[in-house]
């Protein structure tokens, strides 16, 4: 694989697996370039939270504003892009994920790569998700901040017209452009850019009726795959209801198809579920390679209310799916995982190795015995015959001599 594809790959990896900025309202670590500070309206459900939570009407028109601070002595300019909340492969909330972006960086791949191309048409939203944050808001994509100023980066907000209950998530992520700094002629011309990012979580809601979490696992979505570079099999998990789920605890144990005994278990919790949105939860293979096959998936998956929320929001769901796994998948994840190990020998096969050596050696010995007493009755067998024609001589010499002496005396 050549450095440019090697080099598409990490981006979409960043993209699609990063981990979720904070809501945050004001960043202002020191070394960073700028900090963001929202100016919350009056209509902000809790003035304590940085991000905005609003509480707003069918068709409403509001305007948001956030001061973006410009810590540096040199004008930057910030880029803004507005984006619905999803759910990465870590079981966080990500509020950096774009689809637009999303769409050209896989467009790009697409043109540095010969095999295995991305297909973009599958680069969208869950399906559950009908009114996506960045539909509801207009804004600008940058804003200029001249050097140690402050400036509003303003938002349009457009309700949709029919009411609904539950939430909307989303954010706007603010990142500098990339600027690019001249060092001094002792480090010879080196070239140094930096890019500082932060995401402000915008939350809409209509009604304060409790909407119930919901989970759905998706049989066709099961399949063998790279689990951080491991072997592994991915199992889609999605939330179609307005609803953030905030402590998830899944539990997951894989069997081949059949057998009552454990193959592979894996339990992750505190996960959390962004509304209207789906990821793929992962099994790691324990670095053992993928094996054609068909198997079953047992998953016990809970929500737990966090302080705060009602009792009504734990649930429990209970999933039993059945998947195959080709010769040619197990095959092509095999090949690309890392630290891949090889198969062991169990401890009975060392024994029975060992037996079939000891029954190996017996038998040599009882042939190697067998043939030296056969070689010896033979010999014994052509001694005695020997001693015979000896024997048998002497005895016809002796008879030829008396004949000769009685031929004497006559």
């Amino acid at each position: 694989m050549n450095k440019s594809i090697k080099k598409w790959i990490q981006i979409l990896m960043i993209l699609f697996v990063a981990g979720s900025f904070p809501m945050i309202g004001e960043a202002n670590e020191q070394g960073l370039g700028f900090s963001i500070r929202p100016i919350h309206p009056d209509n902000q459900l809790d003035k304590n939270q940085t991000y905005f939570d609003l509480k707003m009407e069918p068709n409403q028109v509001q305007e948001l504003e956030v001061m973006i601070r410009n810590n540096t002595d040199q004008e930057i300019i910030v880029e803004a892009s507005v984006n619905a909340a999803i759910t990465n492969l870590n079981g966080i909330l990500d509020y950096s994920w774009n689809l637009e972006k999303a769409k050209e960086l896989a467009k790009n791949y697409n043109q540095h790569t010969s095999t295995e191309k991305i297909d973009v048409n599958q680069i969208k939203y869950d399906s559950s998700l009908k009114m996506p944050l960045p539909s509801l808001i207009t804004s600008e994509k940058e804003i200029k901040v001249p050097a140690q100023s402050e400036l509003p980066y303003k938002m349009q907000v457009t309700m949709p017209e029919k009411s609904f209950d539950g939430i909307i998530l989303g954010g706007v992520r603010f990142t500098q452009q990339e600027t690019t700094v001249k060092e001094t002629a002792s480090d010879k011309g080196v070239q140094i850019k930096n890019k500082f990012a932060y995401s402000l979580g915008i939350q809409l809601r209509e009604t304060d009726e409790l909407v119930m979490p919901d989970l759905k696992l998706d049989q066709k979505k099961i399949k063998a795959n790279s689990v951080n570079g491991h072997t592994g099999v991915t199992i889609n998990l999605q939330n179609p209801a307005k609803t953030l789920m905030r402590d998830l605890e899944v539990k997951m144990t894989v069997y081949q198809k059949g057998s009552q005994k454990k193959l592979i278990s894996s339990t992750k919790k505190g996960l959390k579920m962004a509304p209207n949105s789906n990821f793929d939860y992962g099994i790691d293979w324990n670095n053992q390679p993928l094996r054609a096959g068909n198997y079953t998936v047992k998953a016990l998956i809970e929500n737990h209310a966090i302080d705060g929320e009602p009792s009504e929001l734990n649930k429990k769901w209970e999933f039993e799916e059945t998947f195959t796994i080709t010769k040619k998948e197990a095959k092509k994840i095999n090949d690309q995982a890392v630290d891949l190990d090889e198969p062991t020998i169990s401890w009975w096969l060392y024994v029975v190795i060992g037996l079939l050596g000891v029954l190996i050696l017996l038998m040599a010995v009882i042939i190697a015995r067998n043939h030296f007493d056969k070689t010896k009755e033979v010999q014994k067998k052509q001694d005695l015959n020997r001693k015979k024609q000896q024997l048998n001589q002497k005895k016809r010499i002796k008879a030829s001599s008396k004949k000769s002496k009685i031929k004497r005396k006559e």
